[in-house]
């Protein structure tokens, strides 16, 4: 039995370092996977920050129109009455006007801009999130590599001492115990005498 346990303990050595690997290409192909997938995330903020900016410019021309509008109906509804625009409450009632419409617009581009920050800051995080799994996926693959290293060296470890012990014991030369291991291999072709 000596000999066929040295030889199972050996191959299982060898399918934890194969099943190491595998898991190592395994995660590595998640994690290249992830990272694509937050760049992509990365590009599209980055549009969406592109968008937020432009939809702020085209809602702050309209509302200077709108307010241009209506500064312009007060005062041809003042002018129809009579009323001096230069002076008084009629030029107060244009620099409110004017203000407000300063307002909303100062409010809009605000507001755009808060938005387009907003995006440009989840395409920094997506950005360190694909960088991120890139590196997991090369640690990934060099932990599998590791890992079966590891499995090897430990199996061929396992199976040098109980080769040596049987060895010892005398199981290989047909004397001690186990002689009648010392044939596990015939018929099989495979030569074990002088190790």
């Amino acid at each position: 039995m000596g000999v066929a346990s040295a030889a199972m303990g050996a191959g299982g050595s060898l399918l934890g370092g194969v099943g190491s690997i595998l898991g190592g290409i395994s995660e590595a192909s998640q994690d290249k996977y992830e990272a694509r997938i937050a760049q992509q995330n990365a590009n599209m903020a980055g549009r969406d920050a592109d968008v937020a900016l432009d939809q702020g410019d085209v809602a702050a021309q309209r509302a200077y129109q709108q307010g241009a509008q209506q500064l312009g109906a007060q005062r041809a509804q003042m002018a129809a009455n009579g009323v001096t625009l230069n002076n008084g409450s009629a030029l107060d009632v244009q620099n409110a006007t004017a203000m407000t419409t300063g307002q909303n617009v100062a409010g809009i581009q605000y507001n755009a801009n808060a938005r387009a920050v907003d995006y440009r800051n989840q395409v920094v995080n997506f950005d360190n999130e694909a960088a991120a799994d890139k590196k997991a996926a090369s640690s990934a693959i060099l932990g599998g590599a590791m890992g079966a290293a590891g499995s090897l060296i430990g199996g061929a470890s396992q199976f040098a001492d109980k080769w040596d012990d049987m060895k010892d014991s005398g199981a290989l030369e047909g004397g001690g115990e186990d002689a009648g291991m010392s044939n596990a291999f015939a018929g099989t072709g495979v030569n074990i005498s002088g190790w």
